[in-house]
């Protein structure tokens, strides 16, 4: 069968590529002819841009002032871009690339079948979000149906009016949280929705150590901490506390300003870290920390001792954690935590079985579509 994805492939975020990653590898490993919908809005570029783009005022802006207050993270930013661009031309199989909904609309696919999902794609509040990610762009020869997308955050908060306009012509459609089915149900945006899991839960963790190489990239133990917000003060609080009770030293992937960290002594950044490095500090590290889905969902197929900030609020991770009961793994931003008193996971056989059985429902579902 030949399929298409549409998705956040090319964010430049490790969670989104990794997800069209692993569908990709699921799907291929099934047998079938599967092409990511290369389709990349100017929106999208601006966001993620390469430091020091002339034609780019975002990118322009940041790298001067960078130049002035932190100029010796230049070279590894630009290191760090060129991991996610390789990793996005080389690992993952993309069409020709779109730039707008009407392109789409012309360039006549004649897949089999086309998935929308994973990842926020229907995120009404994400700067890149638009209609192209409800695969309104193939013929009615094209199944369609959706696997595992995601409202983000807070589902309560997007604009249900226009998701209704466009949820449109779906043989079915499933997401990724609890919460979404229930705001889909509740809007009366859809008759019948599944709840499955993210795709890069369809792989096994050996499939994913195969990409993060043999040499460890930070020599001495550590404690590895991660979350896409711009500079999360409370978060870096907390990750600050569990380095003071273990000893260990912080390490995280963000370039963040020695200014902003300064009273943070155990944070020392690793900027140059793309989607393989970031799969490679995830593995290695002594503990886990920070306010990232797949984050949370790396550090359970690598059996980590992780601990996820603000997971209580943010829907995405507290469905996970529920389902998997893991809750106690949860870090409230409103509430002091001593890590000493939180048990290491002991118990990993209880979780993988059911992570087993939401795995098969999840590929149960897809194999219904897939002859």
């Amino acid at each position: 069968m030949e399929i298409g994805i549409i998705t956040f492939h090319a964010a430049f975020n490790y969670g989104s590529m990794l997800q069209a990653w692993a569908l990709q590898s699921y799907l291929q490993n099934l047998g079938h002819q599967v092409e990511i919908v290369n389709y990349r809005s100017s929106n999208q570029k601006n966001i993620y841009y390469k430091p020091f783009k002339w034609n780019n005022n975002n990118s322009l802006r940041s790298s001067l002032k960078r130049l002035l207050l932190y100029p010796s993270s230049i070279e590894p930013l630009n290191k760090k871009w060129h991991l996610f661009d390789n990793f996005l031309h080389q690992e993952l199989h993309l069409s020709k690339e779109y730039h707008s909904i009407e392109e789409l609309k012309k360039a006549s696919f004649d897949y089999d079948l086309l998935i929308c999902g994973s990842d926020q794609i229907w995120n009404t509040n994400a700067p890149d979000a638009d209609e192209a990610y409800f695969g309104n762009f193939v013929g009615k020869k094209t199944k369609k149906i959706s696997y595992a997308a995601s409202f983000g955050q807070y589902p309560g908060r997007i604009n249900t009016d226009y998701v209704k306009q466009h949820l449109i012509n779906f043989n079915t459609i499933s997401v990724r949280e609890i919460q979404s089915k229930e705001l889909l149900l509740n809007y009366g945006l859809a008759a019948d929705v599944k709840v499955v899991c993210d795709p890069t839960f369809l792989l096994d963790a050996c499939q994913y150590v195969k990409l993060l190489g043999n040499e460890r990239i930070i020599k001495e133990p550590y404690i590895f901490f991660y979350t896409p917000v711009g500079l999360p003060i409370k978060y870096l609080a907390i990750a600050e506390q569990l380095a003071e009770q273990t000893g260990l030293p912080v390490i995280t992937e963000r370039a963040y300003y020695p200014k902003d960290i300064k009273f943070f002594k155990h944070i020392k950044n690793h900027i140059e870290t793309g989607p393989k490095e970031f799969l490679n500090l995830i593995y290695n590290a002594e503990y886990v920390i920070g306010g990232s889905f797949h984050l949370l969902v790396f550090s359970i197929l690598f059996k980590q001792n992780f601990f996820c900030i603000n997971g209580d609020k943010d829907s995405r991770t507290n469905n996970l954690l529920s389902i998997l009961g893991l809750t106690d793994r949860i870090i409230s931003l409103h509430k002091p935590v001593n890590f000493k008193t939180i048990d290491p996971i002991n118990n990993w056989d209880q979780t993988y079985n059911l992570l087993d059985e939401f795995k098969k429902s999840s590929m149960n579902f897809l194999s219904e579509y897939l002859s």
